[in-house]
């Protein structure tokens, strides 16, 4: 349920706080309370990242601003395939992530290290050792979630909802980098509601260039938590254990790496509007 009843309320609670903060602050609107958790303890105040709820109101606030010419606000939202398919492009107060979203950012930018770092007791063993099992545990989980990224690009484009519970081990042997790729198509078309035929998905599917860009968080997540249990014995763990670790142990100097800290940061500079304080690399 969203946060706000209309995209009007929610510029209005963002116009209040304005007022309550003055000229030299700014408001962020994010999608959800994850985003929050992660961001919020960054900002000179809590009370400056709004948390909309959803994708839609968030979208339909952005688009409203502009007629009720109000300055300082600033919205962050996922891309999920939307800037490739041409439905959705940034603006000067509208970022987008660089990937499909947040988590397959923060995975991006140092993620996958600092993951393994806390669960895998043999990356403590020496500096080489963190770097080869981070290494493995990155490639072994993007070559899952990359595939299932372009199913979802040609699901989403066929108003296809597709099942996100993967049964991983289906798909790869243990220690393995290999996925049999044609098998999940197959399965994920099996599942789903598909009015093309098999045939025609498997093509449009190949079609689609290779890149970290298809994978999302989700599965990117779900998949580096079936590869540290598999093939480093890693225990008790789930994907949302994992997300929620994620967002808490990335590290700063990383996370202020992120496109969208930098493009934040830009904002700010511009508008003279501050949001977060200044990070580790900032000299602050």
């Amino acid at each position: 349920m969203p946060a706000y009843p209309s995209a009007t309320a929610l510029l209005a609670d963002a116009a209040l706080r304005l007022d309550r903060f003055g000229q030299s602050r700014g408001v962020l609107v994010v999608e959800g309370p994850d985003d929050k958790r992660l961001l919020c303890d960054r900002s000179y105040s809590r009370q400056q990242v709004l948390v909309t709820g959803g994708r839609r109101l968030l979208l339909s606030a952005h688009s409203l601003l502009t007629t009720e010419k109000l300055s300082g606000i600033l919205f962050l939202t996922d891309c999920d395939y939307e800037v490739p398919s041409g439905t959705l492009s940034p603006s000067q107060d509208l970022i987008i992530t660089r990937h499909a979203d947040v988590e397959a950012d923060l995975l991006d930018v140092g993620g996958f290290e600092a993951v393994v770092l806390h669960l895998v007791p043999a990356a403590l063993n020496e500096e080489d050792d963190l770097l080869r099992i981070s290494s493995e545990v990155r490639e072994r989980s993007i070559a899952l979630a990359e595939p299932l990224g372009r199913i979802r690009r040609i699901a989403k484009s066929e108003a296809v909802e597709i099942d996100t519970d993967i049964r991983h081990h289906r798909y790869r042997k243990t220690n393995a980098v290999e996925v049999d790729e044609e098998r999940l198509t197959r399965a994920i078309w099996q599942a789903s509601d598909f009015a093309l035929p098999l045939q025609e998905f498997k093509e449009r599917v190949d079609a689609l260039d290779r890149s970290y860009n298809n994978c999302n968080g989700h599965d990117l997540v779900a998949a580096c938590n079936h590869v540290l249990r598999e093939d480093f014995g890693v225990r008790d763990q789930t994907s949302a254990t994992i997300a929620m670790l994620l967002r808490t142990v990335i590290p700063e100097r990383k996370f202020a790496r992120l496109d969208f800290m930098d493009r934040i940061r830009r904002w700010e500079e511009r508008t003279g509007r501050k949001i977060f304080v200044p990070s580790p690399t900032d000299g602050g």
